[in-house]
């Protein structure tokens, strides 16, 4: 359980540092007590409600629930490849507008949304909502910090590659869920 619920906050931790990272490469490093809070609130409380709505319909759809779930975390990591492969580099502009506090609400809203997802496949199984919801916030905020901070000494623009890692690990970890590795 403790190794699963890291897996899952590395994971969903990767999507935080790859827009940290393009924050930071952009000089918003010094917006870091606003963006790392407002992302870990969006990451505590939006795996919550996931969770919460996957658990009401599981018991619906009975002993499918869990590789509904699995696929559901398989399509947003390959959603997060392509995405990564066809996302275009921020301006220093776009990454100043994205941290105002209307622009930040709704990058952590979007950040966010594959959360709901995640949470939603957990919720078909009977995961511990507030450890889950504790586990992403608290990774996502120290990778958000941890992509601020290499963004700005790098400078450099890995915010696509980091996308795709964390792609790749999001279906890495579907694949284990539908074989019951987790």
């Amino acid at each position: 359980m403790i190794a699963s619920l890291l897996v899952l906050g590395l994971v969903i931790g990767s999507n935080n540092f790859a827009v940290a990272l393009a924050l930071g490469a952009h000089g918003q490093r010094h917006r870091r007590g606003r963006v790392a809070p407002v992302f870990g609130a969006f990451e505590f409380a939006v795996p919550l409600i996931g969770i919460w709505l996957g658990a009401a319909v599981a018991g619906r759809i009975g002993a499918i629930a869990g590789l509904i779930g699995a696929a559901l975390i398989v399509a947003l990591g390959a959603w997060n490849i392509v995405s990564g492969i066809r996302s275009q580099e921020y301006s220093d502009a776009l990454a100043a507008r994205m941290t105002s506090w209307h622009g930040l609400i709704l990058l952590a809203a979007t950040l966010s949304f594959d959360n709901l997802l995640v949470g939603f496949s957990l919720g078909l199984g009977n995961a511990n909502p507030l450890l889950v919801a504790t586990t992403i916030a608290v990774f996502a905020v120290a990778f958000t910090l941890l992509g601020l901070e290499i963004g700005n000494v790098s400078r450099r623009h890995w915010e696509r590659r980091a996308k795709i890692v964390s792609g790749v690990l999001l279906t890495g970890v579907g694949i284990a869920a539908a074989l019951g590795w987790l």
